[in-house]
């Protein structure tokens, strides 16, 4: 019966991440400053992205089995959201005075249905295992992170997104869900790999040169999900998330980007985007962490990417496995205009036992060679698996917790000695 019961369920697993975070960083983890903005180490800034990026998944999923019936919860939601959402995307800004949806008021239904979720999660066991390292530590005393918004209705067609708010560490965050079965339209965007010219953001247009002064080439896909879907029925992907994240964006607040695979992609964009945007209420720099992101733009992307990163308007660490065959696609675009594919922002390389640091500005061969396809094609779903990323990152987890991304912004053997990245 209860399709709304089910919402709030599967996004307190999203929240849950964040609030795992917001618990974690009060106890064993340090901030650094920057801009006037404490940020956390490389570990756990980057952590609850990936738990975000991985619980949308089922939370898109059960979302869909609560809409058709498939789930009975019983009366374990407010009745007032219940007929609201049933035939809508999910908006919950209006609830606890503006805020959306308290961690807090949703956090004892996850716990009441743990079966019903077993039985529609194919993969229940990496997200019970999400669930029960925050449930080790929750905090249930305040209310500090909230559900805003979830685009999920016309998922056939269009690309499905959740906006949460962090009170506590005074971030708004966009995930974006990846790829999942041939229902969807998320197969046909990966592979629309033509190219398309996006409209260079406002905040460029006087650093650049020749054409890059009015556009960069993407690929055309990831760029017609967020800009120029046909078969948007609520308006353009960019446009509606504008206006999920604006009313959040308080003084003080950073946006944050995330997803993964497909997900990646799309974030590495809005990032993009949102960054050489000109309009005063977008607080800069905008963070974009991602996982296994395929390649989004060409050489001039790529120009105009760092130029951003360079001015300070921009942090991004883009988190993949070594062996992972999907980083290193489409190689080349489709179409005429056939150009060479080529990866933005800080690269953090997980291997087996180790890790290792890349950013475009000083990669060399060595790099090049990684970023290839060749690559262990056979066991692709392992290596690109947020499950595996964690492990991966967890093993590393000292090491990457004495790290900042801002800092590794000023690292010159990453970014060479004319790298100077401004402060805000």
């Amino acid at each position: 019966m209860n399709a709304y019961a089910f919402v709030s369920l599967i996004f307190c697993l999203i929240l849950q991440a964040g609030h795992f975070v917001l618990a974690t960083e009060a106890v064993d983890s340090s901030t650094k400053s920057f801009g006037g903005y404490d940020y956390p180490n490389l570990y756990d800034e980057s952590i609850p992205m990936l738990w975000s990026s991985k619980l949308v998944y089922s939370f898109a999923k059960l979302l869909e089995a609560g809409r058709e019936g498939k789930l009975d919860l019983g009366d374990t939601f407010p009745p007032e959201v219940i007929e609201l959402y049933k035939n809508k995307n999910l908006d919950v800004r209006g609830l606890e005075e503006g805020n959306g949806l308290s961690f807090n008021r949703v956090v004892q239904i996850v716990k009441a249905n743990a079966d019903n979720l077993k039985e529609i999660e194919s993969d229940w066991e990496y997200v019970l295992s999400i669930i029960e390292k925050i449930q080790a530590i929750e905090d249930e005393s305040s209310d500090t992170l909230f559900l805003e918004t979830f685009s999920s209705i016309n998922a056939a067609t269009e690309c499905v997104y959740g906006v949460l708010k962090d009170i506590n560490r005074k971030r708004v965050i966009v995930v974006f869900r990846g790829s999942t079965d041939l229902s969807t339209r998320d197969w046909q965007t990966n592979l629309s790999a033509q190219l398309e010219g996006m409209n260079t953001p406002n905040l460029l247009t006087d650093r650049l040169e020749g054409s890059l002064k009015q556009r960069v080439l993407v690929h055309r896909g990831f760029y017609n999900y967020i800009f120029n879907n046909k078969r948007a029925k609520y308006g353009q992907t960019y446009d509606r998330i504008l206006g999920d994240i604006r009313p959040f964006v308080e003084e003080g607040y950073k946006i944050y980007v995330t997803g993964h695979s497909l997900g990646a992609a799309l974030s590495s964009i809005l990032a993009f985007k949102l960054a050489g945007s000109d309009n005063s209420w977008i607080p800069k720099p905008v963070t974009c962490i991602s996982y296994a992101s395929p390649y989004v733009g060409t050489d001039g992307f790529r120009t105009a990417f760092t130029l951003l990163e360079k001015m300070g308007l921009i942090r991004y660490l883009r988190v993949t496995n070594d062996k992972d065959f999907v980083p290193t696609i489409p190689p080349f675009s489709l179409g005429l205009r056939r150009r060479l594919m080529k990866h933005v922002g800080i690269n953090l390389r997980l291997d087996d036992g180790s890790h290792s640091l890349s950013h475009p500005n000083t990669n060399g061969f060595g790099n090049a060679l990684r970023n290839s396809v060749l690559k262990p094609v056979w066991n692709v779903l392992f290596y690109h698996s947020l499950e595996t990323h964690e492990n991966r990152m967890d093993e590393q987890k000292e090491k990457l917790q004495s790290m900042y991304l801002n800092d590794l912004y000023a690292d010159e053997s990453l970014f060479g000695g004319e790298f100077n990245r401004d402060e805000l």
